[in-house]
């Protein structure tokens, strides 16, 4: 585990396809670096030299004589294998691929194998993606490691993580969803691509014994060791008290196909999904905005320390009668119960409804006739039914 502290800790960066063009990704990568005030040394390559942004621009790693800890390669994958190569000489211990065309394509799986074969199945070096934004890591307000190449704004320090097979969630989502909420505080946003090594096992393992990490939110295309993940589930919910929400694609014929095509992501059978996601007892997400929002809401609550209702019950209040039906449906789909009124609850409901028309027996409180009743005094009924409720 603690090797993975290269990716969010390192002391020192390359930046394999920097580029001086402010137009291009590999210029705006480095400035999302330098803007989050990352604070190891950072060393640009680009064999055409020059400088950017205030640093030189190395034509190649040989040219530089301190050690490198992390190197980011935003360099087409037909370049990759060679860059790792200087790498490994070099003694670096971890590199982001941010470049697609290994995995997914047919190509792309002959120089996978190449890679495998030249870092010895991982031992030389650990490698991120490819075909990911790479990783956000917030230490402080604001600070920290953000390696995508999407230009981001300042994020709030908090206890959330999210880890994802698409970079989609790193390019786009996040930055959008966290603007939205300012006061959504974040860690870790991790993109794992293909999975060429360090898979979803591997980061759950490390974000569960981050004391500062208290929800977990994964979206994920295949699984890469199904029992593994199950117990990393159960022991981030029983042992270190931690929530994990799962969003998994996939479910559909048509969808399976797509997540192959995406990140090289192999077909499994829904009903498998399914057990996995019982048997782990993650919280499933439907889509990107219900597993942010459900993210949202369950940091929120550790964050302040709001405990969660283990029995819940809750009273509907509702001036439809036909709202109040849809609600009553999805309470009963959530297993929220809607309890019945006591006697003493019922009658001082009942003092505000005419004769003709009296309160219904449980909490689903239309509140529609006590309005008529009270010749359209809205606002007075409603609070009174909000006060007598609870």
């Amino acid at each position: 585990m603690l090797e993975l502290n290269s990716f969010f800790k390192p002391k020192s960066i390359a930046i394999f396809g920097a580029s001086t063009n402010p137009n291009k990704s590999g210029y705006k990568l480095l400035q999302n670096i330098i803007d989050h005030n990352y604070k190891g040394k950072l060393y640009p390559i680009n064999p055409r030299g020059g400088n950017i942004l205030g640093l030189n621009l190395y034509k190649s790693i040989n040219e530089i004589d301190d050690p490198i800890e992390l190197a980011i390669l935003y360099v087409p994958s037909s370049k990759a294998v060679q860059v790792l190569k200087d790498c490994i000489q070099k003694g670096v211990k971890a590199a982001i691929i941010e470049a697609a065309g290994f995995g997914e394509v047919e190509v792309g799986k002959k120089l996978k194998d190449e890679i495998w074969e030249i870092t010895d199945n991982f031992k030389k070096i650990r490698i991120l993606g490819p075909n990911c934004t790479g990783i956000t890591f917030v230490e402080q307000d604001g600070e920290g490691l953000f390696t995508s190449f999407i230009p981001m704004g300042k994020t709030k320090a908090g206890s959330l993580a999210i880890v994802s097979q698409s970079g989609f969630i790193n390019g786009a989502y996040y930055p959008y969803f966290t603007s939205n909420n300012p006061n959504l505080g974040v860690r870790y946003v991790i993109t794992i691509g293909n999975k060429m090594d360090i898979n979803e096992n591997d980061i759950l393992e490390y974000l569960i014994h981050d004391d500062k990490v208290a929800t977990i939110g994964m979206y994920v295309e295949s699984f890469q060791d199904v029992r593994l993940f199950i117990k990393l589930c159960r022991q981030a919910r029983d042992k270190f008290d931690k929530k994990i929400i799962l969003l998994r694609s996939g479910f559909s014929p048509i969808g399976s196909k797509a997540t192959n095509s995406h990140t090289g992501a192999l077909a499994e059978r829904s009903e498998l999904i399914k057990a996995v996601i019982t048997q782990s007892h993650c919280i499933l997400a439907d889509d990107f905005w219900d597993l942010f929002n459900l993210a949202r809401t369950l940091s929120f609550m550790k964050d302040t320390k709001i405990k969660p209702i283990t029995q819940p019950s809750a009273a509907v209040i509702t001036i439809s009668g036909a709202a109040g039906a849809i609600m009553a449906d999805w309470s009963y789909k959530y297993g929220v119960d809607i309890p019945i009124l006591d006697s003493e609850t019922y009658n001082k409901l009942a003092e505000l409804y005419p004769p003709w028309m009296p309160p219904a027996s449980h909490a689903l409180i239309d509140y529609w006739p006590a309005v008529e009743h009270a010749r359209g005094d809205y606002q007075k009924v409603l609070l009174s039914c909000i006060d007598i409720a609870l």
